[in-house]
């Protein structure tokens, strides 16, 4: 029994000792794996390295965005802080090459001065291969904007029938107006019609009247000429 007792008392000091690696070595296989990145980052987003600047202590990537894909700020370009610098050498920090993309797992550093630092370092930055893979987990954790795209397709969808109830009324206006062009045109055609035959009406009286007038003066001569007889 005693020898069972002094055996068993390194054996869980042994394993008093790798709990800790084990949890550890678990938790490090979790930070790499998609879902985990997905809910512990403020943003997500897919750009290339434009600029890099080196200090003692610390370096400072100049990112171009691409596309956001969680969380996004009206940025053309970001920076990237890495605690690698020319002095200092850390395991696992993130590292970039220039024209490099990735998509990035990122974390707030100081938004004022458009500063974010890479999630869990290395792990962080994923190939952009990854983009589906992220959008269908941001779907699975409520975080993709789905109504977003649905009330902004509403939206277009609103203007182009708000364009095509315009046209139709400038369709109608135009309709309009040939109509009335139409009824003035016809109205003066009438007009004119009118006129020519008062015109007609005239004509044709006037001979009647220059008749009388010729029947009359014959009457009176022939009675003028049998008086005198």
């Amino acid at each position: 029994m005693k020898r069972r007792n002094l055996f068993s008392i390194p054996f869980t000091l042994i394993l008093l000792l790798l709990i800790p690696n084990l949890a550890a070595a678990m938790l490090a296989e979790e930070v790499t794996k998609i879902p985990y990145q997905v809910n512990n980052s403020d943003r997500i987003v897919i750009g290339t390295v434009s600029k890099i600047d080196t200090y003692p202590r610390y370096t400072i990537y100049t990112i171009s965005v691409k596309e956001w894909l969680y969380n996004p700020q009206p940025l053309k370009t970001i920076k990237v802080k890495s605690n690698m610098g020319s002095n200092v050498w850390v395991e696992d920090e993130v590292e970039f090459t220039k024209n490099e993309s990735a998509l990035l797992m990122l974390k707030d550093e100081n938004l004022g001065k458009q500063l974010f630092r890479v999630f869990v370092g290395i792990a962080g930055k994923r190939p952009i291969s990854d983009r589906d893979a992220v959008i269908e987990e941001l779907k699975a954790q409520g975080k993709w904007p789905e109504e977003n795209q649905t009330e902004n397709k509403t939206n277009e969808t609103k203007v182009v029938e708000n364009i095509g109830t315009v046209d139709k009324q400038e369709e109608n206006q135009t309709e309009n107006k040939t109509n009335d062009a139409g009824m003035t045109e016809n109205a003066g055609t009438i007009d004119e019609q009118e006129e020519s035959s008062n015109q007609t009406q005239k004509s044709n009286t006037a001979p009647f009247i220059s008749s009388i007038y010729m029947l009359a003066a014959m009457v009176g001569a022939i009675i003028y000429i049998k008086r005198k007889q």
